[in-house]
């Protein structure tokens, strides 16, 4: 009976749209369709709450979240200068400031996972990876980006990885950087437009983005996620040589994206090459980056701007469905909540909500709004920067059925090593029904279930089901736990135990150094493999070594090594 009920559960989560609470870059995630799981706040008149002695900044900035944590960048021209606060989104309260870098630095976050903020010094395109608990800096990479941190830059392999554009004069167009270290895994050597701006978008398997340039010719790419290798490029497409306008993932292989100075394009991914769907011809051209960035909204419809309105566009054909009144914009926003309703930045001292025929129902003002993303977070609590500073937050107080949510202990971890799992859902969740890939626990009905050990090295899916009295909610993630081959890291020449008979057969003597109290062990094989584990007490100790097939292993004792054979 039990295996009967897991099985529904992996073919439910196996068919679901996946995403999460969390803001983790401009757009949301890494397909950066604006679209949010959070109900949407109904109106703008009564704030959760308001912070009026934040760092001063010139523009608002993007904010990224996770979990009860939200980071935005503090910006000030003549002199350019910048750095991160980081504040807890229930309250605003601050919880730290980035660290110093140099007094010419401009730091810009450009994403945060469970891992770090990320962070980018626009003075010298210097890349850093920030502890999500105090701010520290966990590691500088070696390479630097030509990213500009307000706007759309960065997106991340299913593991964590950082992904997005090198320095162009090294010819490192794109780059994928090791979440743990920051070391380039691999580079990308086909062309962009040489622009601050080059925008991206992935899904678990590949990188999208805009190619070629001023000589070269502009075309779509697909990159393989995995190696950095250019996997194939659609037709030339008409428009400007430069590209600043951001791209969007949707359903089904979709892509959908702006051509600077042309059309908006939707084409779709067979798996081999590119397939022109459909394109919408805007009222008028104009020059990079002002069309803004777009969203999808739940039932798959697609919101651009279009000069001086917000369009919804059927997905399939591209026909207008619904047009926004006139309004001056300036690189505008938008996002769409679960419950159908449209927030706009307009860039231009406004934040906008919509219903969605596009109606105007709620205006904020707020002075030097031009780069914050109207994000919805955890428990659908919307931020908003502005110059100045203040930072306010909005919420909607509704009950509802909740939105999953998950984090571990730690992402990366040796075989054999366990993990402890963190439920932190929207809308209060009552059950909850996990599976882990590949872990001795297959499955755990607790709220956050502690010591889920990976006897095998791989990389690992988790998936969580949570449930109210107003529904349920599932959400997995490819690859999300890693677990290294096992490594010996201490030198094992002269350990405090030996171990004999060299070969043992059916027992193995061990013999420490100096009386110990009891301490636990185990023996993993060649593979990594942990096949044997318990302890072991004072003195000498035979161990049984029933079950183990000839070959070499590897005893731990008191964290110690040593390496044994057997017959």
């Amino acid at each position: 009976m039990k295996e009967n009920k897991i099985w529904i559960v992996v073919l439910l989560l196996a068919g679901l749209k996946i995403s999460a609470q969390n803001w983790i870059t401009f757009g949301g995630g890494n397909t950066r369709n604006g679209y949010s799981r959070m109900s949407g706040i109904k109106d703008f008149s009564s704030p959760e709450w308001v912070i009026n002695n934040a760092g001063t900044s010139t523009l608002g900035n993007a904010v990224y979240s996770q979990g009860n944590q939200f980071v935005t960048s503090r910006i000030t021209f003549s002199p350019y200068k910048g750095f991160i606060e980081c504040r807890n989104l229930k309250d605003g309260s601050l919880l730290w400031n980035s660290p110093f870098i140099s007094v010419s630095s401009i730091l810009y976050c450009v994403g945060f996972t469970q891992d770090a903020v990320y962070a980018c010094d626009y003075s010298d395109g210097s890349i850093f990876a920030l502890r999500a608990e105090d701010g520290n800096v966990l590691w500088k990479s070696e390479v630097k980006t030509t990213t500009f941190g307000a706007w759309p830059g960065i997106v991340f392999a299913c593991n964590g990885d950082p992904i997005l554009a090198g320095k162009t004069e090294e010819t490192r167009f794109t780059i994928r950087l090791d979440h743990l270290t920051g070391k380039l895994i691999w580079s990308n050597k086909t062309i962009i437009a040489v622009t601050p701006n080059p925008a991206l978008a992935a899904s678990d398997v590949k990188v999208y983005r805009i190619t070629g340039g001023i000589t070269v010719p502009v075309v779509l790419t697909a990159i393989d996620i995995k190696s950095g290798r250019t996997l194939y490029s659609s037709l030339p497409l008409p428009g400007d040589p430069d590209q600043e306008n951001p791209i969007m993932l949707g359903e089904d292989g979709m892509i959908y994206f702006w051509r600077d100075n042309g059309a908006f394009n939707a084409y779709r991914d067979n798996g081999s090459s590119f397939d022109k769907v459909w394109v919408y011809q805007p009222v008028q051209t104009t020059g990079a980056a002002l069309y803004g960035n777009m969203a999808i909204g739940p039932n798959g419809n697609i919101f651009i701007f279009d000069i001086d309105h917000l369009v919804r566009l059927d997905q399939h054909t591209g026909d207008i469905l619904a047009i926004g009144q006139s309004r001056p914009l300036s690189q505008p926003s938008l996002t769409i909540s679960s419950d159908s309703l449209v927030y706009v930045n307009d860039g231009k001292g406004s934040f906008l909500l919509l219903d969605y025929n596009l109606n105007q129902k709620e205006a904020l003002a707020a002075s030097g709004n031009v780069y914050c993303n109207p994000s919805l977070s955890r428990e659908g609590v919307m931020v908003i920067t502005q110059a100045g500073n203040k930072i306010s937050a909005f919420k909607s107080a509704v009950r509802r059925s909740p939105v999953a949510d998950f984090t571990v202990s730690r992402s990366s971890i040796n075989v054999g090593e366990s993990l402890d799992f963190l439920e932190v859902s929207s809308y209060q969740a009552d059950s909850f029904e996990w599976i882990f890939e590949g872990a001795d626990t297959r499955i755990s009905f607790e709220r956050n279930p502690v010591g889920i050990r990976y006897p095998v090295a791989g990389e690992y899916r988790v998936s969580l089901k949570v449930t109210n009295a107003y529904g349920s909610d599932s959400l997995g993630r490819e690859c999300f736990i890693t677990v290294r081959p096992f490594v010996l890291n201490k030198d094992i020449a002269n350990p405090g135990f030996f171990v004999y008979p060299i070969p043992a057969h059916n027992i193995l003597m061990i013999r420490r150094q100096e009386e110990y109290k009891t301490e636990n062990y185990f023996i993993v094989n060649l593979k990594g493999q942990r096949i044997k584990e318990g302890s072991i007490g004072a003195g000498s100790t035979s161990l049984a070594l029933d079950g183990l097939d000839p070959g070499i292993y590897v005893i731990s004792l008191g964290g110690e090594y040593v390496r044994f054979i057997v017959d």
